[in-house]
């Protein structure tokens, strides 16, 4: 269904009279988007994954946005004639609004068309739900099926591709793994792929330990291998009791900040000679991140790289 957008631009230090004014009006349903807070709020954790061109827009004035049905475009333009009133009588200038048709292009299935099957290291093979198993491949790799859904981790990154690549030499047959920051689960059902016995996969969003449990499934991996925890474990106790034991290897492909700031709990989490690989790290971060790492106790085995982005296998 195509659907009407207004689009209404105004100075920052204006967004909250103006939509105090839009509520007593009667008109409540609406969005704001401001990039301009976007370093501040999200750059120190997770500026590594912050697209070139949204730190370009951030400087771009906010907006206060709706939506409704096309034949609904008559209340848009009465909104717009509001807001227009409103900015007039408050003496604002440099405001600017707009009406536009929008079409429905299914944006929520379109970026399949990205994901596709492709090999993975000596054994490993990744292929969405969607689409069937090559004939070359079968019965010469390992195939783990992943459908993303809300969550990160489809395996064409390349931190994940060189955490699956890294798995491939460190799991070895019965393994106990931790996936930490499990996203779609793309590393722990190749952990058991590889021949992995006890599973733990961990992330702080519900959406991604949904999706995991779902792709555990896809992949005909037994649920009792697999311990799932939605829960921050820097700040949580019991989420970290929750993972129980040691493992022999752990996945942190997650960001380079909070590698480091959990550095103390992967390494309290490792068997003595186990295997941490930390990925999700910025080929520019690789030195500050190895320097939290050495400091709770690791050694560095090895480096790997692909593109700008750096997995380090590292041992207790």
């Amino acid at each position: 269904m195509d659907y009407v957008e207004l689009c209404f631009s105004m100075p920052q230090d204006k967004v909250d009279l103006v939509s105090t004014f839009l509520v007593a009006g009667g008109y409540d349903t609406f969005e704001i988007c401001d990039l301009s807070d976007l370093v501040e709020n999200a750059g120190a954790m997770f500026g590594d994954y912050i697209e070139d061109e949204l730190l370009e827009r951030q400087s771009a004035p906010p907006t206060i946005k709706f939506y409704m049905e096309k034949e609904e475009r008559p209340k848009a333009e009465e909104i717009l004639a509001y807001l227009s009133g409103v900015c007039a009588r408050l003496g604002m200038e440099d405001v600017s609004g707009s009406i536009r048709l929008v079409e429905n292009s299914d944006w929520d299935v379109r970026w399949k068309q990205y994901f596709y099957p492709f090999p993975v290291g000596e054994k490993l093979f990744i292929k969405p739900v969607w689409e069937e198993v090559p004939a070359e491949v079968i019965g010469t790799r390992q195939v783990i099926e992943i459908d993303p859904a809300a969550a990160f981790g489809s395996g064409t990154h390349a931190t994940t591709r060189l955490c699956l690549e890294s798995l491939e030499r460190a799991v070895k047959p019965g393994a106990r793994v931790l996936d930490m920051g499990c996203g779609s689960g793309i590393l722990a059902i190749g952990a058991a792929k590889l021949g992995a016995g006890d599973l733990v996969a961990v992330d702080i969003d519900e959406a991604a330990v949904r999706t995991t449990r779902e792709n555990l499934e896809k992949n005909g991996i037994d649920s009792r291998k697999a311990v799932l925890i939605c829960g921050d474990v820097l700040a949580d106790e019991a989420a970290r009791t929750r993972m129980g034991g040691e493992f022999d290897v752990i996945c942190a492909n997650i960001v380079a900040q909070i590698i480091k700031d959990m550095s103390r709990v992967l390494y309290d989490a490792l068997k003595e000679g186990g295997v941490l690989l930390a990925s999700g790290i910025l080929q520019s971060r690789e030195e500050e991140v190895k320097e939290h790492l050495l400091r709770a106790g690791f050694s560095v085995r090895e480096v790997f790289t692909s593109e700008e982005w750096v997995c380090m296998e590292l041992t207790k």
